[in-house]
């Protein structure tokens, strides 16, 4: 029987003690990068959470501001005669461009900042109740744009009295769920008048 050298002979656990400890340091190794992991995806949720929370309030003042402008639009239509405008908005038709405070600028009154916060649409513009889930009411203003009683080739020939057709440009202003998110839309609204 031949016997290996002393060098070759391995003590028993010497060998195992070893493999523990590297099996630590890579446990070490993976429950970090497992924890780097789950801290961003939750990063991403919280993110993900956000942005699906601005979306809803951004729809939310979009469906305020589009209540808003129908509620305008069909108060104009269940008006029988023209309405009588102001400098004002005390008729509830404003004048064209009667809410500009500048006119020498380039901006027209809606994008101007001084009509731009909650204050000013209170005091000036019409309000719509009813509307829930947003910070403020929705509130609209109308303007008279223009009016034209030519060019109805239609009527031609018929003996009937040309209608004057009206163009009204209305705006309207709706908040979200919290008062920074809103939305302002413009429709041009014709009607003819007797």
């Amino acid at each position: 029987m031949s016997r290996l050298p002393p060098s070759a002979v391995v003590k028993p656990g010497h060998l195992s003690a070893r493999q523990r400890g590297a099996i630590l340091i890579f446990c070490l190794v993976f429950l970090l990068v497992l924890t780097m992991m789950g801290v961003s995806s939750m990063e991403s949720a919280v993110l993900e959470e956000r942005m699906a929370g601005n979306l809803q309030d951004q729809n939310a003042a979009f469906q305020a501001a589009e209540t808003s402008l129908q509620t305008a639009e069909h108060w104009l239509l269940d008006q029988q005669f023209w309405p009588e405008t102001s400098t004002d908005g005390s008729t509830t038709v404003w004048e064209r461009d009667a809410a500009d405070p500048d006119n020498s600028d380039s901006l027209h009154w809606w994008q101007d900042a001084s009509r731009d916060d909650s204050e000013w649409w209170e005091d000036n513009a019409i309000a719509v109740a009813g509307v829930e889930g947003v910070a403020a009411e929705p509130r609209y203003l109308i303007e008279e744009l223009s009016e034209i009683s030519t060019g109805q080739s239609i009527a031609i020939g018929t003996g009937q009295e040309p209608r004057v057709r009206v163009f009204h440009r209305v705006t309207a202003r709706g908040t979200g769920v919290g008062d920074t998110t809103v939305v302002q839309l413009q429709s041009t609204f014709v009607k003819s008048y007797d």
